[in-house]
């Protein structure tokens, strides 16, 4: 054996062999994450499956490995592979999970329990509000988010989750090297900064095409239990993860239309029309579909606890600056919103009564209007 090969395996074996050789698998021409997936149930491990292959592939394939494990440590990264306890549990049930993925940041530890906030780029402030809403409920509950680092809904819900310091995933269509799209350079930093991840299933320096930022989506939704679309038109990437949603049998869920017309809202009518319940009218009612539909987002005993003091403390303050007339009804309120007819069926008082006390508590800056005729408490 020459010094060169010596070196060579010097360098290979000084990482992880398992992971090493499960990535240079996937660089091998004409073999996907299912064929490679199939191949490893039938050969058992990922030695066996390149030893497949002749023995110029293999040396090429593992040189290569060798340079992008080095490539991604000085990026500040690392290769996480499908049998690592770091990859996402759920990610791996859908049909084709990458065998790699390259990760910068922390995974936040209750990954099993995100949920992608997504929508379209060219957003309207009733879209990004009902980002917004979503995250803020999701930071009260500790459910990380992962979305896409595109414009419009995606960072909307990462500032959000940023403002209220729930750590959140990008999930890029591209190497660690890049960020796209350049605006959001300092956004994706921040993601990093505080306690959240990048995840990808390209190498650094892969050219970027087209089709990657679609194939990208079955991993942002591959990783979470359920995802949110908080607008968009009939087409568009938004749709692809929602569709792939609905075919990994995972929550899905839209935000209802404020607008009966408008074509910006046809992807959520497409959403809804596959299932009634599929429609999110206030947040606590989707909250309570969402935990019928999985057990695993209900908060354990010590979370609960914590979210029920704070409630309980805020609304204790509140009551003190509230007229007496006005209680019952800022006592129906959170700061999800809820419908003035929720609230008006949990006080037992007209709709009219109750629209007159809300806007007495709206000239005290106590309540806030949010779309789709709900209030939410300041």
């Amino acid at each position: 054996m020459t010094l060169e090969n010596l070196f060579f395996l010097r360098d290979v074996y000084q990482m992880n062999p398992r992971v090493h050789t499960l990535l240079a698998l996937t660089l091998i021409e004409n073999l996907g994450p299912t064929k490679l997936q199939a191949l490893l149930v039938k050969k058992g491990s990922p030695k066996s499956v390149l030893d497949m292959y002749c023995r110029g592939v293999r040396k090429d394939v593992l040189s290569k490995a060798t340079e992008i494990q080095e490539s991604v440590k000085k990026l500040g990264g690392r290769v996480v592979s499908f049998h690592c306890r770091e990859y996402p549990e759920l990610l791996k049930q859908i049909s084709d999970p990458p065998a790699v993925i390259y990760v910068k940041g922390t995974i936040p530890n209750e990954i099993k329990r995100s949920i992608a906030v997504v929508g379209t780029r060219m957003c309207s402030p009733e879209g990004k509000r009902f980002a917004e809403l979503t995250v803020n409920h999701m930071a009260d509950q500790n459910w990380p988010l992962v979305s896409g680092l595109a414009k419009g809904i995606d960072a909307a819900a990462h500032n959000a989750a940023l403002s209220k310091g729930l750590p959140s995933v990008a999930v890029l269509a591209h190497g660690l090297e890049r960020i796209h799209p350049c605006c959001n350079v300092s956004l994706a930093n921040q993601i990093i900064k505080h306690g959240g991840a990048w995840i990808t299933e390209h190498p650094p320096g892969t050219k970027v095409l087209k089709w990657m930022f679609a194939a990208r989506n079955r991993i942002l939704v591959g990783i979470c239990q359920a995802t949110v679309l908080a607008e968009s038109p009939e087409k568009g990437g938004s749709m692809i993860s929602l569709k792939l949603a609905l075919s990994y049998n995972r929550g899905t869920y839209s935000f209802q239309p404020p607008n009966a017309y408008n074509s910006r809202w046809n992807g959520n009518r497409y959403i809804i029309a596959q299932n009634p319940k599929n429609a999110i009218k206030t947040i606590p009612s989707w909250h309570n579909q969402l935990l019928q539909e999985s057990n695993d987002m209900r908060r354990n005993k010590k979370d609960q606890a914590r979210a029920t003091s704070v409630s309980k403390t805020a609304i204790e303050e509140g009551l003190k600056r509230v007229p007496t007339p006005c209680r019952p009804v800022y006592q129906q309120l959170s700061q999800d919103g809820r419908s003035i007819l929720e609230i008006s069926r949990a006080t037992r008082t007209d709709i009219t009564v109750v629209r007159t006390r809300l806007f007495i508590l709206e000239s005290l800056e106590m309540v806030k209007r949010e779309p789709g005729d709900c209030y939410s408490r300041v």
